[in-house]
């Protein structure tokens, strides 16, 4: 973020704002600021899945940012974001099932 915001606090953007405007899935269940409440309530699954799917938006961020500088083209961005949904579409886990629905 710290790159994307040309380290200025003022044009800082939430991952999940972001995730969803370059049409991914977001956050799915909680927020950051719900973590220590899971914790405390013993919902260490919970909070897997949050990490796991923070994990997943911020690399499909990346992905696009590395096709907006050049780094990626376009068959490479399609390539990448193809071997994302086909990885996690063979988990069992519902928050991946979740995750790909979402996607658009």
């Amino acid at each position: 973020m710290e790159m994307l915001s040309l380290y200025q606090g003022r044009n800082y953007v939430q991952l999940d704002e972001l995730a969803r405007l370059l049409g991914f899935p977001g956050k799915l269940g909680m927020d950051g600021s719900k973590v220590w409440e899971a914790y405390q309530s013993g919902k260490i699954d919970d909070i897997r899945k949050y990490c796991e799917t923070d994990v997943a938006n911020t690399y499909l961020v990346f992905l696009r940012f590395q096709l907006f500088r050049g780094v990626y083209d376009e068959a490479r961005y399609r390539k990448e974001l193809e071997r994302v949904r086909d990885t996690l579409g063979k988990s069992k886990d519902d928050h991946w099932r979740e995750f790909i629905g979402r996607w658009s």
